[in-house]
Formats: structure tokens, sequence, C-alpha cells
């Protein structure tokens, strides 16, 4: 899986929706990053992850005061990316993700409702009886 920052991500992650157009899906799945998994997260690449310094840090903040980094992954395919989006990015990041959400909406396809209306036709022809 690839790492990357929250800018890097949201282009990327346009390019997987230009890439769906023809074939495959993207799925995009965001988690709150927990002491737990930053724990993991610091352990591995050596260093904290942007926002997690607070929550490591026990004795600075209170529970309720702590905001949590999130954690962001798409797939398509075979291919994964990955960011970590700080709580003070995370307005900046969002907005980024809705705006390649937006870009790339018309590509859904629309749920057929020939049952529903079938049934809806049905039932006023009995009403009229």
């Amino acid at each position: 899986m690839k790492e990357l920052d929250p800018t890097a991500f949201t282009v990327e992650l346009g390019r997987f929706y230009e890439k769906s157009r023809v074939n495959g899906t993207v799925s995009v799945t965001m988690k709150r990053m927990t002491e737990r998994r930053l724990y993991k997260a610091s352990r591995v690449k050596k260093e904290i992850p942007k926002g997690g310094e607070a929550i490591l840090d026990k004795n600075r903040m209170k529970d309720d005061d702590i905001e949590y980094p999130c954690l962001v992954r798409a797939t398509y395919k075979d291919k994964k990316i990955s960011t970590i989006v700080a709580p003070n990015e995370l307005d900046r990041f969002q907005n980024a993700y809705s705006t390649v959400i937006r870009a790339y909406m018309d590509s859904l396809k629309k749920k057929e409702r020939t049952r529903k209306k079938a049934k809806t036709a049905a039932s006023q022809q009995q009403k009229q009886q």
C-alpha cells in the first residue's frame, strides 16, 4: 500500500475514478486513528503521524479535548493508496475529496425501478375496479 500525503492522495484518487469509468470499482474507507493504531504506525514507520502527538502524550490533554487523525484508504483493482489526515487539515481534505467525488459522480449508474413501477400500476388498476 502506498502512503501518500493528503493532496497527492486526492490526485491519485481522481486517477482511480478516471480509470474506473472504463472498468472496475473504487472503494474508499475512512477510519479514526486510535491510540493503538497510532502506536503501531509509529513503530513501523519510526515516526508519529501528523496529529498523533497529542494522543500519545496522555498528560497533555483530557480525553474530551483530543482530536484524532483520520486514516483514509482507497483501492482500485489491485492498487491501494492511503493517507493520514491531521485534525487541523481535515476541513481542507474534505473539500478536496468532495470536489473529486463530485467531478466523477456522473459515472454512477442509475438504479432500475421497473419493478416498483409495475407494482404501483397494478395496484392502481385494482383500486379503479
